[in-house]
């Protein structure tokens, strides 16, 4: 675009440079002193500038205008990017909590676990010492009783077995 708009000025300029030359003669340009031509020519270049001057402004304004609109959606886009970083870190920080609560909760869980198991082998191993406690005592009841039960303890042992068992 830029080019082109380069093209037409300097296809006008040509055109009133072959129309000055036209109007005031070729024989202008061959004398040193020629007094009408130079400030019709200044004109026509001031003309020219000006308007190019004002086709400058118009872009610089343009540009300015541009540059105002990308600075105000840089700032809504700091400002957007600071609200989604926040909304970011405030779900980080619930996920966090989410994570130390049910990691807490299944804490919990295997030492309550940990402590029935514990629970369990302590009553298995009660359990194992008592058995293990009455086959010794009845081993050793089995080993003393015949030395030192005499006949008259056997006598007895069988009448009262007798009389329990007749009033049933």
């Amino acid at each position: 675009m830029k080019k082109v708009t380069k093209k037409i000025g300097l296809l006008y300029f040509i055109m009133a440079e072959t129309m000055s030359l036209h109007f005031l003669g070729f024989e202008a340009l061959a004398s040193e002193s020629s007094g009408g031509w130079r400030p019709i020519y200044d004109e026509v270049l001031l003309w020219f500038n000006a308007q190019e001057i004002e086709r400058i402004e118009e872009k610089k304004k343009q540009a300015a205008d541009k540059v105002t609109e990308i600075n105000k959606m840089v700032d809504e886009s700091k400002t957007r990017f600071a609200k989604i970083k926040d909304r970011i870190v405030e779900q980080g920080e619930r996920k966090k909590a989410e994570i130390i609560e049910s990691a807490q909760n299944q804490s919990k869980m295997m030492l309550e676990n940990a402590k029935q198991r514990i629970d369990f082998q302590f009553v298995q191993a009660k359990f194992i010492l008592r058995k293990e406690l009455i086959d010794t005592a009845l081993n050793l009841a089995m080993e003393r009783i015949p030395k030192e039960m005499t006949p008259e303890d056997n006598e007895k042992f069988t009448r009262e077995f007798l009389t329990s068992t007749a009033t049933e």
